[in-house]
């Protein structure tokens, strides 16, 4: 079964609780560090503003 994707940013403060939570609750996920400048297509798909994070269940959910 694949892993939810969390996109990320390592200096955002709303990224990094996300980051610290997932670690804290050892949950297992894709960690995809973004460039804010240079926003991935998929990314801007489920997250159209362009923020992070943004959390990918499996099965699409965001």
């Amino acid at each position: 079964m694949p892993l939810p994707v969390l996109y990320s940013f390592r200096r955002c403060p709303y990224a990094m609780r996300a980051r610290m939570s997932i670690v804290r609750e050892r949950y297992e996920v894709e960690l995809r560090e973004v460039v804010l400048r240079d926003r991935p297509e998929h990314m801007m798909e489920i997250s159209p503003k362009g923020t992070v994070p943004v959390l990918l269940l499996p099965d699409g959910t965001v």
